[in-house]
């Protein structure tokens, strides 16, 4: 009768146990959809919202405004020929080259979509992302990790600040830079604003060259170049021309941009556009099918409080 009873017992705490598990698993499949479907949603209204100011931007366009109207654009006569060589030769000593460190994953602990609304934390969420941990070997990625050149800058002020775009220091542990030399420098973040996508870096050791700064902005058709790290490619240059001016909408709002057709790939991200006379007009940002979206460059000054 003892047996009976202790088998029934038994029987009986499995039962539960299985019904707890099985609420348990409901329970933690239910929140991972539920934050997948969060996190789709957060990035359809970003998508919604760029549409919409692009929408909005478009019907105010014409000929002048992407021409410039209402910027102060360079008033002096320009070259009729550009001596590419010369200008690099001008400006290379004020390019750096900036390569990151990636933050540790960990156990996933930190990760930032628990900033997204409706993105939901609990005890099955942080068992799920520690398995995941487990299972893509997060702990041994996190100890191979390598310094990598993800894009450029350039130095301003009194030679000891550089400027970036700061979605290349996004989720980083460590930051330095690479001078025209071939100098490693360590750096450190002085100042970034996301919405002009843009940081201030203050390098170590002795000051560089820094870059000379145009006056005012080229007109719509003159020459300029990039200089960058287009998929590694150290201290690549590429010309083109000033295509337009206008507003690019960005996560906060929209930012009039100067658009260029230089052609640009992974790497050019935070690197200078100059003129024709080798003096900074823009920061690199990003770009927009054929075509580079740079930031004027008394907005990234700004950043620098330059």
């Amino acid at each position: 009768m003892g047996s009976v009873e202790s088998w029934r017992r038994a029987a009986l705490a499995a039962y539960v146990l299985a019904g707890a598990g099985l609420a348990s698993g409901g329970y933690a499949l239910a929140t991972t959809q539920a934050n997948v479907n969060a996190i789709a949603a957060a990035q359809k209204r970003l998508d919604d919202d760029e549409w919409s100011k692009h929408q909005a931007h478009a019907k105010t366009d014409s000929a002048r405004s992407a021409a410039g109207e209402g910027v102060a654009l360079d008033a002096r006569p320009y070259p009729a020929a550009v001596d590419w060589s010369a200008v690099a030769g001008q400006v290379m000593p004020s390019v750096v080259m900036v390569a990151v460190i990636e933050r540790a994953k960990g156990d996933g602990s930190r990760n930032r979509a628990w900033l997204v609304p409706g993105v939901q934390t609990n005890l099955a969420t942080g068992l799920l992302t520690r398995y995941r941990a487990w299972r893509h070997e997060w702990a041994k990625a996190d100890q191979e990790r390598e310094w990598v050149t993800l894009g450029a800058g350039f130095l301003v002020g009194d030679g000891r600040t550089a400027l970036t775009a700061a979605h290349v220091l996004a989720d980083i542990e460590g930051v330095r830079v690479k001078l025209a030399s071939g100098e490693w420098r360590s750096a450190r973040v002085a100042r970034i604003d996301q919405v002009r996508d843009v940081a201030a870096l203050l390098i170590d050791g002795e000051p560089g060259q820094p870059v000379r700064v145009a006056p005012a902005l080229p007109r719509q058709g003159q020459a300029v170049a990039a200089i960058g790290s287009p998929k590694g490619l150290d201290f690549s240059m590429s010309a083109g021309i000033v295509s337009r001016y206008g507003q690019v909408g960005g996560l906060i709002g929209a930012a009039g941009m100067l658009q260029i057709d230089a052609p640009i790939a992974g790497g050019n991200s935070g690197g200078v556009v100059v003129n024709g006379r080798g003096e900074a007009v823009g920061l690199v940002s990003h770009s927009a099918g054929p075509f580079t979206q740079a930031v004027p460059i008394g907005r990234a000054l700004a950043v620098a409080g330059l």
